[in-house]
């Protein structure tokens, strides 16, 4: 009876040591396939962040373009408001000697008044 209780704990034993190697035979396949996991998620995110900076880069790209295109846009407007602004001076300088040429006629006319009233004697 004793060598059939040996014999079954012999038994137990060696199925306890096939139960490790499996155990550790499946440890070392999930490592295996958390390491690949890994790899695969490090290449995606890498592949993501690639796409992303190309999109940033694009988008920069069409930023700048969008810029240039507003600043065009304003430079000609300034060009613009600077022939305005010349033709406004021009009329003012025009309107200017107006008033002046305006100013010499009506003091001669005053002058003149004032010496025809003397002339004649009202003053």
């Amino acid at each position: 009876m004793e060598s059939q209780v040996l014999q079954a704990v012999k038994e137990l034993l060696y199925e306890v040591r096939e139960m490790r190697a499996e155990m550790e035979s499946f440890k070392q396949e999930m490592r295996a396939e958390m390491e690949s996991f890994k790899q695969e998620m490090r290449a995606e995110m890498e592949s993501f962040k690639q796409e992303m900076r190309a999109e940033m880069e694009s988008f920069k790209q069409e930023m700048r373009a969008e810029m240039e295109s507003f600043k065009q846009e304003i430079r000609e407007e300034i060009k613009e408001l600077h022939v305005r602004i010349g033709k406004l001076e021009t009329k003012v300088d025009k309107l200017h000697d107006k008033f002046e040429l305006h100013a010499q006629k009506q003091w001669q006319t005053e002058a003149d008044v004032y010496r025809l009233k003397k002339l004649i004697g009202i003053e």
